[in-house]
């Protein structure tokens, strides 16, 4: 599981780090074209948007894997054993049902509507755009699973360690 979850962690890493360099050339190149030529390029714009929320998103699921998201601990951090994996699941679970509404099933519809849609500075389907939102969806879920599977390990290796 820890291998899973670390080529993942670079993956996402990567592909991040690639997005977000690609933004500040685009940006450079969009600020350039503006005030030095003064002929604004429309299809940087798009593709920086874009980009933008594509590089959100991955960032998000990069977040839900490495357990950094935004919480509060008022109540996790007062419990021990087997009430802390029970809350663990419980919000992993909570965040799978989001996920699979919001991410999948909303994603899906998103993108069967993206294909009826076109970007005209950049000539193509929306869907290639709002595809991020089920892989995202994918991603998340991925380390949801690693996630849960880690919280029980936790726990089964706390115990024995109580047994000894």
């Amino acid at each position: 599981m820890k291998k899973i979850r670390s080529i993942m962690d670079k993956a996402l890493g990567m592909v991040c780090a690639i997005m977000l360099a690609f933004m500040t050339i685009l940006a450079t190149y969009q600020v350039v074209t503006r005030y030095a030529f003064n002929t604004p390029s429309t299809m940087s714009e798009d593709l920086l948007s874009y980009s933008f929320v594509w590089v959100s998103l991955l960032g998000t699921a990069l977040v839900f894997g490495q357990k950094e998201h935004m919480k509060l601990t008022l109540f996790s951090d007062k419990l021990k054993g087997f009430s802390a994996l029970a809350l663990s699941i419980f919000t992993e679970l909570l965040i799978v049902g989001v996920v699979i509404i919001v991410f999948l099933i909303g994603g899906q519809k998103f993108v069967g509507v993206g294909g009826l849609q076109a970007s005209p500075t950049l000539n193509m389907t929306m869907d290639w755009i709002y595809l991020i939102l089920p892989i995202t969806g994918v991603l998340i879920l991925i380390y949801n699973m690693l996630n849960i599977t880690q919280a029980i390990q936790q726990y089964k290796g706390e115990r024995k360690e109580e047994v000894q």
